[in-house]
């Protein structure tokens, strides 16, 4: 057996951008610095009016992660504390984490195979055990909108909010729309490996209806009305640094172009591999992930070639003790953790690196 190299190729590069995205960044670190303020104030609101123009979208609401993007939308909408809400159970139980911070009760919903989503069957399944619910997170996982054409229309005839979440599909589009703008909220995250990505954590919220927009804001600042009068239940502390607000405001018009360079490495990966099932691939690409039941040895292949690679996720939701859910069984989001293993696949991979892979991709041979 070949010893294992160095890794060469990184699973992620979320430092590297091109010069002209670079200076652009250091522009608005000085910029805010220098000038401030360093909590609130125009460099935040300048990023949510961009934003929102972005997506299309009537109201963005900045906070300080994606998580608390989820919190946010379920708070601003009124979700009733206690109540139940259906949750993938497959995208590393963050819908679950946020909808327990929430005050609610998470009921977890199998995934189709072929998307690793939740789809209307697995919903209806899932919906059948949790007689309290009043709203639905749908992830757009590894970049790929899920399949809300059929999903709103069931939603709705159910009587359930519905909520995006978008933490891995910035610039995703689905029937001609923005993701984040097709449920009643869409939460965003801004961590450094994102699509559109902060030098830390950051997120926001997008909202349809301006009531539900004023409540995420109040409750993103301790549900304040007044200054230092708390008038609203479930309030936090979760401002967006004006300092990430710059940055991402800075970095967005290089967003389009490095979702197609993204798009452009995992299809020149799935062209060079025509034998490995990739899931996806119809999206934004924010990973670009294999599924097979020889996980160890291609890793362990991928390790020798020294290329960096990572799994999203190892556990069901379901078999997570801490994450809290109901609901269930979810065999086909359980087989997935078993399987899932995701390769290189960002905007700044250099020819060098992308071949590296596509070769490693070539010398492969299953079982």
């Amino acid at each position: 057996m070949s010893p294992a190299v160095p890794a060469t190729v990184p699973a992620a590069t979320p430092t590297r951008m091109s010069e002209a995205e670079r200076a652009a960044v250091d522009e608005a670190l000085r910029r805010v610095a220098a000038d401030g303020p360093w909590i609130g104030g125009p460099e935040v609101t300048a990023f949510e009016d961009a934003f929102a123009a972005y997506l299309g979208a009537a109201h963005v609401v900045g906070c300080a992660s994606g998580t608390d993007a989820l919190v946010l939308a379920l708070t601003g909408l009124d979700v009733p504390a206690g109540a139940e809400v259906l949750v993938p159970g497959h995208d590393g139980g963050y819908a679950a984490t946020a909808v327990r911070l929430a005050g609610l009760v998470p009921v977890v919903a199998d995934v189709d195979a072929a998307t690793a989503a939740p789809d209307v069957a697995t919903l209806d399944s899932a919906a059948s055990r949790a007689p309290d619910a009043c709203a639905v997170i749908v992830t757009h996982l590894h970049g790929d909108p899920a399949d809300l054409t059929s999903i709103d229309p069931w939603r709705r005839q159910r009587g359930l909010l519905l909520i995006e979440d978008c933490a891995q599909a910035h610039g995703a589009e689905h029937g001609g729309r923005k993701v984040g703008t097709i449920g009643d909220a869409g939460a965003f995250s801004f961590y450094p490996t994102k699509n559109l990505g902060a030098i830390g954590d950051a997120g926001a919220v997008v909202f349809r209806d301006p009531d539900a927009a004023a409540r995420a804001r109040s409750l993103a600042q301790y549900g304040w009305g007044e200054r230092y009068r708390i008038e609203r239940a479930r309030g936090r502390n979760s401002r967006l640094d004006p300092l990430q607000a710059a940055v991402l405001r800075a970095r967005l018009p290089f967003l389009d172009s490095r979702n197609s360079r993204r798009a452009e490495v995992l299809a020149g990966y799935i062209r060079a591999a025509p034998g490995l099932d990739f899931l996806g691939g119809t999206g934004v690409a924010h990973h670009a992930v294999v599924r097979t039941d020889d996980r160890n040895r291609l890793a362990a292949h991928l390790t020798r070639a020294g290329i960096g690679h990572d799994i999203h996720y190892p556990f069901a939701v379901a078999d997570m003790p801490g994450a809290g859910v109901t609901g269930g069984p979810t065999p086909e989001a359980r087989r997935l953790a078993g399987q899932v293993l995701s390769l290189p696949c960002t905007p700044e991979l250099r020819d060098d690196e992308r071949d590296a892979v596509i070769g490693a991709l070539t010398a492969w041979s299953p079982r």
